[in-house]
C-alpha cells in the first residue's frame, strides 16, 4: 500500500518529514525544480505539470495493490487533476482522494499574487503561515525560493476549471479553522459521485503539521477498512 503525496506551493519531499518519519508508506511526488528534481526546469503550465507528474504516479501504482492520493493546498488541486486523468485512462483507481487546505477546484481564486514584485509577493506568502523564521531572515534563501514559489503560484492562479465527468472515488476534505468556513468547501461535493466528508481542524493554512498523528491514523484506517470490506465481499461470494 502507498499514500501518494502532492505538495503545497514551494514544497518538496522534505516538507513532509513530520509525516514520512512516522511511516514508510508515504511517497512524495515532487514537482520539477525542487528537492531531488532541483536540476530540472520549473513548469508553470498546469497541463504540462500534470502530464509530468502522472508518469511518476503510473510508476508508483504499477508496483502496489492499493493506494491513496493526498494533496495539500496546490497539491490538493494536483491530486484532483491526477485522479481525473487516472479515471480517464482507466488506470487502477486510488481508494480515495484526501485533500486539505484547498477550496473546491471550481472556486475562483480571489487573490492573485504571482505577478507581484518579489518583496510584496513574500509578504503575501508569509501571511499564509508555515514559513520558518530562519528562511524569512536569510535573503539568500528567499532569493533561492522566490522563483520556485512564483512558478507554483502561477500554475495555481492560471488554472481554469473545466467541467468534466465526476470522479467515482471518495473524497475526504480537511480545512483549517483559521483559513476558511465550511460553506467555502462544499463545492467538493460536486466533484465525485462517491462519498465526500468535510472536516474542520484547528489551525491556519498549515494545520496539517499540528495533526500529524491524526492523518497517519486516517491513512492506516482507510487501508484497514478497505481490506475488511474486501474480505467480507469475498466470503459472501463463496
Amino acid at each position: 500500500m502507498k499514500i501518494i503525496f502532492f505538495s503545497f506551493a514551494g514544497g518538496s519531499k522534505y516538507s513532509f518529514q513530520k509525516l514520512t518519519n512516522k511511516t514508510n508508506d508515504i511517497i512524495v511526488i515532487e514537482n520539477p525544480g525542487r528537492g531531488l528534481r532541483m536540476n530540472e526546469n520549473l513548469i508553470i503550465d498546469i497541463e504540462l505539470l500534470i502530464e509530468d507528474l502522472l508518469e511518476k504516479v503510473k510508476n508508483e501504482i504499477a508496483s502496489c495493490k492499493d493506494y491513496i492520493i493526498y494533496g495539500h493546498s496546490m497539491g490538493a488541486l494536483v491530486g484532483y487533476l491526477i485522479c481525473q486523468k487516472i479515471e480517464e485512462l482507466r488506470l487502477q483507481k486510488p481508494l480515495k482522494l484526501v485533500v486539505s487546505g484547498k477550496k473546491s477546484p471550481s472556486a475562483e481564486r480571489e487573490v492573485k499574487i504571482a505577478h507581484l514584485p518579489d518583496q510584496e509577493f513574500w509578504q503575501e506568502v508569509i501571511k499564509l503561515g508555515g514559513i520558518p523564521d530562519e528562511l524569512q531572515n536569510h535573503p539568500e534563501l528567499i532569493n533561492f525560493y522566490t522563483p520556485i514559489l512564483k512558478a507554483d503560484f502561477t500554475v495555481i492562479e492560471n488554472y481554469k476549471y473545466k467541467k468534466k465527468e465526476k470522479l467515482t472515488i471518495p473524497v475526504d476534505v480537511f480545512y483549517g479553522s483559521e483559513e476558511a468556513i465550511e460553506e467555502e468547501m462544499l463545492g467538493w461535493k460536486d466533484e465525485t459521485t462517491a462519498e465526500v466528508t468535510i472536516t474542520k481542524m484547528e489551525g491556519n493554512h498549515f494545520f496539517i503539521y499540528n495533526h500529524v498523528d491524526f492523518f497517519i491514523n486516517l491513512f492506516k484506517k482507510s487501508f484497514i477498512n478497505h481490506s475488511e470490506k474486501q474480505n467480507f465481499s469475498n466470503k459472501n461470494s463463496i
